[in-house]
């Protein structure tokens, strides 16, 4: 009968024994997991600019009896071309001018005045502006703006290009137009330095030779 007593007092350790082994290996077994995955990718437009003539703007044979004595200049006429840049996808648009001549404008009050050239070593030939009007966002009407900062206060139907500065297109104050197809004017307006600035007469055939390089910036 003692026998008996201790065989299931035994069992009855050991199966006690065993649960509590089991439920200390469930304790310490790893939780299942799964990995969320996030992706995909942030494009940057692609445009395309469509600058008439390659962007050269011809004013062909100009008679040097146009150019007066001292400091007195010239204005020749204005010519426009229309530019549009088309992009894959909606975007902001500005540009930002560099002028290549800067050394070489006759006139310097503004940096909105480009570089012609040079003429007789160290004189020059005289300088351009360049303004834009008539702009489309969507061939929808636009207006324009101008900052040398990130910021600006006030649009307009036209807006001259200064270099280093930014130019672009805009509904309102501080809001830029988003769209794909962008359109404006680009108006120039060349003038010639008087003999004085010149460093003298013209004595042989000279090339007007202005240059601006133009950098689009998009993205919203």
């Amino acid at each position: 009968m003692v026998e008996a007593r201790l065989e299931y007092k035994m069992k009855k350790q050991l199966t006690v024994l065993a649960f509590l082994i089991l439920c200390a290996t469930a304790a310490h077994a790893a939780p299942p997991t799964a990995e969320l995955k996030v992706k995909g990718e942030i494009g940057v437009p692609a445009c395309n600019i469509n600058a008439p003539d390659n962007g050269v703007y011809n004013f062909g044979n100009i008679s040097s009896t146009q150019i007066k004595s001292g400091t007195t200049t010239t204005g020749l006429p204005k010519m426009s071309k229309s530019w549009t840049i088309i992009c894959d996808a909606s975007t902001y648009l500005n540009v930002t001018p560099i002028d290549n001549r800067a050394a070489t404008a006759s006139s310097t009050e503004t940096k909105a005045r480009f570089g012609l050239g040079s003429i007789n070593g160290n004189g020059k030939i005289g300088f351009y502006w360049v303004a834009l009007s008539n702009a489309k966002v969507d061939n929808q009407p636009s207006n324009l703006y101008y900052t040398s900062t990130n910021a600006f206060t006030s649009v307009g139907t036209s807006a001259n290009l200064w270099s280093g500065s930014i130019t672009g297109w805009a509904s309102a104050a501080n809001t830029q137009t988003a769209g794909k197809v962008f359109s404006a004017d680009f108006e120039v307006e060349p003038v010639l330095a008087g003999v004085t600035d010149m460093k003298g007469t013209i004595t042989e055939d000279i090339k007007i030779d202005g240059s601006l390089t133009m950098n689009f910036a998009f993205g919203i």
